[in-house]
């Protein structure tokens, strides 16, 4: 009766190692130019609502979300732009006031690192992942590194639900 218990206890964590791993690996950002990408598989509208959930869940307010794939697909044919990069592409804007307020405190010229920004796509040949961007960390600004964090959090909360 032990040995089967053991093997039942061992099968089911070897079934969910490719869950843990992948979940894992959707917590590690990619670094791709000046950006953090986190990447999972889903609906696009599902991940996204998660994300507002994310931040709304801190008493975060969105100032602004624009719709970046829109902005690109009505103004494709005046730059003379060939191909869509996106499917879905928008950008979250917001800030968090005591965090703000701290940053812009230590030096006033920091408030152009506001508002905070995540933007979720989904690319126009590739349906499957929903991509997470965020700006990557300037260690030369230690006073963003709490809402380097709080974007990490927000990005966490949603890629677990």
């Amino acid at each position: 009766m032990i040995n089967r218990l053991k093997y039942c206890a061992f099968s089911a964590l070897l079934l969910m190692t490719p869950v843990i791993a992948e979940e894992q690996q959707a917590l590690t950002p990619q670094v791709i130019g000046p950006s953090w990408v986190y990447t999972t598989k889903g609906d696009f509208h599902e991940v996204k609502a998660d994300l507002v959930g994310a931040i709304s869940s801190r008493g975060i307010v969105l100032s602004y979300t624009a719709h970046a794939a829109g902005m690109l697909q009505r103004t494709a044919d005046a730059v003379g732009a060939v191909g869509k990069a996106y499917d879905n592409a928008d950008i979250l804007l917001f800030c968090k006031a005591d965090t703000t307020y701290t940053l812009t405190i230590k030096n006033p010229h920091n408030i152009s690192l506001c508002p905070y920004s995540i933007s979720i796509y989904t690319l126009a040949n590739d349906w499957e992942n929903v991509f997470l961007s965020i700006r990557a960390p300037n260690p030369n600004v230690p006073e963003y590194a709490p809402i380097q964090k709080l974007l990490e959090e927000i990005i966490s909360e949603t890629l677990t639900w």
